[in-house]
């Protein structure tokens, strides 16, 4: 779960605070990976295998039902 895929497409889309940064995924990974980037939302997302016991401690902000929530999610 490291956070360079997430540094890379900070550095190409130009963006340099990670506070600013959301990161959404379905696996104990994506959101390790996440929190490791110190991204300021991490969301766990219910279409994988995972409930959302399964996203306890891995650092996620949020878990979802689904990408379609993210606007709630962002508007708070």
């Amino acid at each position: 779960p490291y956070p360079y895929m997430i540094q890379k497409a900070m550095e190409r889309t130009g963006v340099t605070d990670p506070a600013q940064v959301l990161v959404a995924g379905d696996t104990v990974v994506d959101a390790q990976a996440g929190a490791r980037a110190e991204a300021g939302m991490v969301c766990g997302v219910l279409t994988g295998k995972l409930d959302e016991k399964g996203f306890e401690g891995t650092g996620a902000t949020h878990v979802i039902r689904s990408v379609a929530d993210l606007p709630d999610v962002i508007l708070g």
